[in-house]
């Protein structure tokens, strides 16, 4: 079984780059990542945007920096206070807002090929849009919990 830890954070960020350099920050305090994951996040994200379109009014984020600048595995469920622009995966120089980000701290290059199919293939589920459209982080971590954690890789 694969599981990991869920952190869940509401921010205040008035754009991108802010809130990686916030994530960064708490997850460097609380041991998971290594002092070098911002910088590596932050260029990850400007070489290869994580924006996604789920439905026609409904776009998540899904960032993430290499497994070498991290020390424990986590999924980071972020809900912002204000729309925060991203740009798209498929069309790089289209910005879409977002205002929820699943961010992957993974260390094992395996698992974050599957975990992250996995995740994205829970984006076509009617269900967890609902529910990450009410932004009840708690009720996202359980429906993860069930869904998508006790997942074999």
């Amino acid at each position: 079984m694969y599981i990991m830890d869920i952190l869940m954070f509401n921010l205040k960020a008035r754009e991108r780059n802010e809130l990686l350099t916030l994530l960064s920050e708490k997850l460097y305090e609380m041991g998971y990542v290594k002092k070098t994951y911002r910088e590596a996040l932050l260029e990850r994200e400007e070489k290869y945007p994580t924006g996604l379109v789920v439905k026609e009014d409904f776009n998540v984020a899904i960032p993430h920096a290499d497994v070498e600048h991290v020390e424990k595995e986590a999924l980071v469920i972020v809900k912002t206070d204000r729309e925060v622009t991203f740009r798209k995966m498929d069309e790089q120089k289209v910005e879409i807002p977002v205002d929820i980000v699943f961010l992957l701290v993974i260390k094992d290059p395996k698992g974050y090929v599957k975990f992250l199919a996995k995740l994205t293939e829970l984006f076509t589920n009617e269900e967890f849009i609902k529910i990450i459209r009410s932004k009840a982080l708690e009720e996202i971590n359980d429906y993860l919990r069930q869904n998508l954690l006790t997942l074999r890789l």
